[in-house]
């Protein structure tokens, strides 16, 4: 796993703002040393969780490669769900899969319940995990993949008004939403890795 990248953010001489790596001792606009900030600088909050430590939450990744270096907009995410002993499940052309570690640590947690239905999450994923419907040979990559597997436990949950009808609504509600501040914070680090800063009005 590659190291997690620092981006900070900081004001000087005008209401803009500027992300950098590391604090430069020149301002990148009035070009003079830096003694004092209008904005003292902050780290911009990681967005991205390692599934494995995020107990009873719906994970989202690229399906291929991952969020910093491969994603846009437009690419497939794939889907899973984490219990509360943070054991991760899947389901993909592979079946379904549970555990596959490694390619869930640098992944999005949504986070859609309180504490006290930790349990009835578990037993909801523990009748998911024992349907045989969730077989390799039914899945189809339009009609039975990963948001199927999603989109019925949350059916079968009914945690308050939690039920998605199909994945373009499931999508457009629950998840985008979610993924804005992800994406911000690809957009900067792509703008930073050729770049010593970005200003931004």
């Amino acid at each position: 796993m590659t190291s997690r990248p620092t981006i900070i953010c900081f004001k000087h001489c005008s209401e803009k703002s500027i992300f950098c790596n590391q604090v430069p001792l020149l301002c990148p606009l009035c070009k003079k040393l830096i003694v004092t900030f209008t904005l003292e600088p902050f780290q911009i909050p990681y967005p991205f969780i390692n599934a494995n430590q995020n107990p009873t939450s719906i994970v989202l990744r690229p399906s291929y490669g991952d969020f910093l270096h491969d994603f846009n907009i437009n690419q497939d995410l794939h889907i899973g769900i984490v219990d509360s002993n943070c054991q991760i499940f899947e389901f993909d052309k592979r079946g379904l899969i549970k555990n596959d570690f490694t390619k869930w640590t640098n992944c999005v947690a949504l986070k859609l319940i309180p504490e006290s239905w930790e349990s009835h999450w578990d037993e909801t994923l523990e009748i998911i995990v024992n349907n045989t419907k969730w077989n390799i040979k039914n899945y189809h990559e339009i009609s039975m993949n990963c948001f199927n597997f999603i989109i019925e436990f949350l059916e079968i949950l009914k945690f308050e008004d939690i039920q998605f009808m199909n994945k373009e609504e499931m999508c457009e509600t629950f998840i985008l939403p979610k993924l804005q501040e992800a994406i911000r914070y690809i957009s900067l680090y792509r703008k930073l890795m050729n770049d010593n800063y970005f200003i931004q009005d």
